[in-house]
């Protein structure tokens, strides 16, 4: 009996992981890719045959390699050995991709030392990006989104700020169905010990700050430390 409960709470592990991986991945290119297609539609008459193709194509790439490319992204963010950063450059061009099909822009700073972030802090972040300027596409209306990772020596943080619409903050959070999005983003927070706010205000934009703590680098930073002085 033991047994059969064990594996039913790993499947059911499983099944939520899955599901967050498709929410927090797949969703965000399909809507993104969504959202380009509106625009389009929206500014068809305006547009010269020329524009049209050029974007029809941009879209008919995202949607052909959107598969491949999110393969390659949760293989490197579970696999990857090297220490190199390659989650940035992964989050950089998956933003350099929104911004073109949605014709936004979308600015993004992060340091070297992010290099040193674990996996599962790598794998939040990644999350929350990607919901969160998701959102600013989506929901905020947003022409403009600044995204920026600072590397402490004991926290890290990550603001996500936009232009766009905004919204009343306290009755979003009221409400019983607040978007699955928006409590996977603070369950991941919390999941780390961090904290997770949103600053928004009807006709103002949204900010979002994610403070997560860093003890595990820490620790490492001070055995290397250690390890350079016996040498």
């Amino acid at each position: 009996m033991t047994i059969q409960i064990e594996s039913k709470r790993l499947l059911i592990e499983e099944r939520n992981r899955i599901a967050e991986e498709l929410h927090d991945c797949v969703s965000q290119h399909l809507f993104g890719i969504i959202y380009a297609i509106h625009s389009m539609k929206c500014g068809w008459k305006d547009m010269t045959e020329e524009q049209k193709l050029e974007q029809m194509k941009e879209i008919q790439e995202a949607a052909s390699s959107a598969s491949g490319e999110l393969r390659a992204t949760i293989h490197s963010l579970s696999s990857s050995k090297s220490g190199k950063a390659s989650w940035i450059g992964i989050i950089k061009s998956h933003l350099a991709n929104q911004a073109k099909l949605n014709g936004i822009s979308i600015d993004f700073q992060a340091p070297k030392s992010c290099s040193l972030l674990s996996i599962n802090h790598q794998k939040a972040l990644y999350r929350i990006i990607l919901e969160g300027v998701g959102n600013a596409i989506r929901h905020g209306e947003s022409s403009c989104v600044h995204v920026e990772l600072t590397l402490k020596q004991d926290a890290v943080k990550l603001m996500i700020e936009d232009n766009g619409v905004g919204f009343d903050v306290r009755s979003k959070m009221n409400k019983t169905n607040s978007g699955f999005g928006l409590c996977n983003m603070h369950a991941l927070a919390v999941s780390l010990g961090g904290t997770f706010d949103i600053v928004s205000k009807e006709g103002f934009g949204t900010r979002i700050l994610l403070w997560l703590p860093l003890a595990d680098v820490v620790n490492a930073n001070e055995a290397t430390s250690q390890n350079t002085k016996s040498g």
